[in-house]
């Protein structure tokens, strides 16, 4: 058994001319999102993170890293569009204590491929995992944490 996190990118600037998609930064709520985030998976011994190219991902990576103090690494795979199904995630080095970053669609789809059900994933947003096998059913969703919490790690309410 595994326990994995797919993690999506905090929240992004907008699209707009003359910044591509790839270069897109997180928003100062972004960061706070992320940062929040983080202190919810510290002590829970996660080992290593993959993080999609793109900036974005790239930052939540860096934020993640320094907040539990681990290391990560840039994997292709993870960016949008890349095809990576289910059953490739083994083969890529996702075992127990990984934590992935990355993009909507692919980590809403492939968790719900994973878990069955349905749920929505939002920027800012992770999913804890238990998998059995990676493959459609192979594994159960232990927690799903959207960014509503960051007002509750600012001390400011419900989640």
């Amino acid at each position: 058994m595994a326990l994995i996190v797919f993690y999506r990118h905090g929240k992004a600037e907008p699209r707009r001319e003359g910044v591509s998609d790839r270069e897109r930064r997180l928003t100062r709520e972004g960061v706070m999102q992320v940062e929040c985030g983080g202190r919810l998976l510290l002590g829970a011994g996660f080992k290593k993170i993959l993080s999609s190219p793109y900036r974005r991902a790239v930052e939540t990576a860096e934020i993640l890293a320094r907040t539990l103090k681990l290391s990560y690494a840039i994997a292709d795979w993870l960016a949008p569009d890349s095809g990576v199904g289910l059953e490739d995630l083994e083969k890529f080095g996702v075992d127990d204590g990984v934590i992935l970053v990355g993009h909507n669609p692919w980590m809403e789809e492939t968790i719900i491929e994973l878990v069955g059900g349905a749920l929505e994933l939002k920027a800012g947003g992770f999913a804890v995992v238990s998998v059995i096998a990676f493959r459609p059913g192979g594994g159960n969703l232990l927690s799903l944490v959207n960014p509503g919490v960051v007002n509750v790690c600012k001390g400011g309410g419900r989640a």
